[in-house]
């Protein structure tokens, strides 16, 4: 179970390490529009997004909850103040986060993942289950926030990785 979604999420975190090789220290705060994700908005979000994942599985969760709180669905855009965890921070979580998130999917419960996600966010969506809010976790989620961050590095002048 989830052998095609783990795949496709190493390739992003991949994907992710090679859009950061490119974007400097100085403008992970960067907010080119009013309404924006930030860098660091960005990479927060997709770190605390791994303890989703980590909850459907009842795994403990990793980030701290001002984390959460900053950097949340709910929360604004931009870089929170007084919550900025360093690029060496984000980039630890998201690959902790998620490696443990993949190393424990193969062997966990197809019954728990059978059960609706509770989500309220996703109410009303095609993703009703579990299995169906992991497999967004790990990919498409994912691949909307690299989105950003790609596009956040085209407007900065830097080449397209693919």
């Amino acid at each position: 179970m989830f052998t095609q979604e783990i795949l496709l999420n190493r390739f992003n975190r991949g994907y992710l390490d090679r859009l950061m090789e490119n974007l400097p220290d100085e403008e992970l705060d960067l907010q080119l529009h009013p309404g924006l994700h930030s860098p660091r908005w960005i990479l927060a979000h997709l770190a605390i997004v791994s303890d989703y994942g980590l909850k459907m599985t009842d795994m403990p969760t990793l980030c701290p909850k001002t984390w959460h709180v900053a950097y949340g669905p709910s929360s604004q855009a931009g870089t929170e103040a007084r919550v900025k965890p360093d690029r060496a921070e984000l980039l630890k979580a998201i690959d902790v986060g998620y490696s443990r998130l993949c190393d424990v999917l193969p062997t966990a419960s197809t019954e728990n993942f059978s059960q609706p996600h509770g989500v309220a966010l996703l109410a009303g969506t095609p993703i009703v289950t579990r299995v169906d809010l992991v497999c967004h976790i790990l990919t498409t989620h994912f691949a909307t926030h690299l989105g950003q961050l790609s596009s956040i590095c085209r407007l900065q002048g830097r080449p397209a990785l693919f």
